[in-house]
């Protein structure tokens, strides 16, 4: 496999097309690893990185999977198991709260909510009609 310069990264050939010959393999490894690998290691937390190390992959690589139309449905389910494993953990207190929260933004797109960005901008509900009557 052939990199080039990393001031072009799109000229770079994805890793794991080298690593899977096609998407039903890549899927019949993510199933590996949770249905084989995971309950033989059960010292092991489901994780992104693992699943990668797993795959013989990198992070970058899940994420860069999950944009590809081929691979996305498989990874995609993956990532989604990893958080719903990792949630149910948090929920039971093995988990810390702020590494839970820290990894859901980290590695699955979570926010806080409200998130609004910087945008410095503010907001103004107005409440018409019976809502009006609420606030009394």
């Amino acid at each position: 496999m052939t990199f080039v310069s990393q001031n072009k990264p799109n000229n770079r050939k994805p890793p794991y097309k080298a690593v899977f010959s096609c998407p039903e393999e890549c899927a019949e490894r993510i199933n590996c690893y949770f249905s084989q690998y995971l309950p033989e290691h059960t010292e092991e937390v489901a994780d992104v990185e693992a699943l990668a190390d797993f795959l013989s992959c990198t992070r970058s690589d899940i994420f860069e999977m999950m944009s590809d139309k081929k691979y996305s449905p498989a990874v995609s389910r993956a990532m989604n198991r990893i958080a719903f494993i990792k949630k149910q953990l948090a929920f039971k207190g093995k988990i810390p709260a702020a590494v839970f929260v820290f990894d859901m933004k980290n590695n699955h797109s979570y926010k806080d909510k409200p998130d609004f960005g910087d945008s410095s901008e503010k907001s103004t509900v107005i409440l018409k009609g019976e809502a009006g009557k609420w606030g009394n």
